[in-house]
């Protein structure tokens, strides 16, 4: 469903050619793509709620690093893992013995590395639900918070919730640098290069692709969020769908967008 398609610059006069990339999948899409050296630009249905999967571990990330450096909490924490912590899903905390002690900084990294969800739960109780979803919004976010943690019971309500043009802003932020501490920046961008699940934005790029990214799955829902880097070009990418009949359709139409906005922003 298109509700909003605007395209700027190298975009505007093949956007149609993303809607026909799309077309396999069906379902819902929010697709944000933004070049970060100049005004090259395609939105389609930027504002629209999507179920936010993993995608929420990258403003969960941000609230963490940015109370780490008002002195709030510090990223060398020793956090305890207790039984009660583990949760299924992605992730190797479930698996490994309670009383095992790790860092804040360890939690986060195998939150966007792996999508550890025990991790993330570890991250959000350290950082605060509250403050997590107020740094977002003071951030700018209009259309995302965090409900609750993740593979928790929660009472019939609202999910986390994430918009393309949320998330494409956070991650513009940790491009230029200015969203946190400059070096604050760079550590995350280096966290979300590690990320271990590159099936869907990096799999059809260059080898001289740099990309920083992290993933969603759940039930009908694939999403992949990055920043991706080459020699020619450089751009924050959104790519969220829900209501899927089948996620390996829109896993292949993720990795065909990123290759196709890659080629475009490359020719240019």
């Amino acid at each position: 469903m298109i509700k909003q398609l605007r395209a700027n610059g190298a975009f505007a006069e093949c956007k149609d050619q993303l809607i026909e990339i799309i077309k396999p999948a069906g379902g819902e899409w929010g697709i944000v793509i933004d070049a970060l050296d100049g005004e090259d630009s395609i939105h389609l249905n930027p504002e629209d709620p999507f179920r936010a999967a993993s995608v929420i571990k990258i403003p969960i990330m941000m609230a963490a690093f940015h109370e780490a450096r008002e002195g709030r909490i510090r990223l060398d924490d020793t956090i305890i893992l207790r039984n009660q912590d583990k949760v299924g899903g992605c992730g190797v905390l479930k698996e490994l013995h309670s009383g095992l002690e790790i860092t804040l900084l360890d939690a986060i990294n195998l939150m966007i590395v792996v999508s550890d969800n025990t991790a993330t739960n570890l991250v959000i109780d350290a950082v605060g639900k509250d403050l997590i979803n107020r740094y977002m919004e003071t951030k700018g976010c209009t259309g995302s918070w965090l409900e609750s943690q993740l593979m928790r019971p929660k009472p019939r309500g609202p999910w986390n919730t994430i918009t393309a043009k949320d998330i494409a802003m956070l991650l513009r932020g940790l491009a230029e640098r200015t969203i946190e501490n400059p070096g604050d920046c760079d550590s995350m961008v280096g966290i979300m290069r590690r990320q271990q699940y590159r099936q869907k934005l990096p799999r059809y790029l260059p080898k001289e692709a740099i990309c920083a990214n992290k993933t969603g799955e759940q039930t009908g829902v694939t999403h992949d969020a990055g920043i991706i880097t080459g020699p020619k070009c450089s751009f924050v990418i959104v790519c969220l769908s829900q209501n899927l009949d089948d996620t390996d359709v829109g896993i292949e139409v993720i990795s065909e967008t990123a290759k196709w906005a890659y080629d475009i922003l490359s020719a240019r």
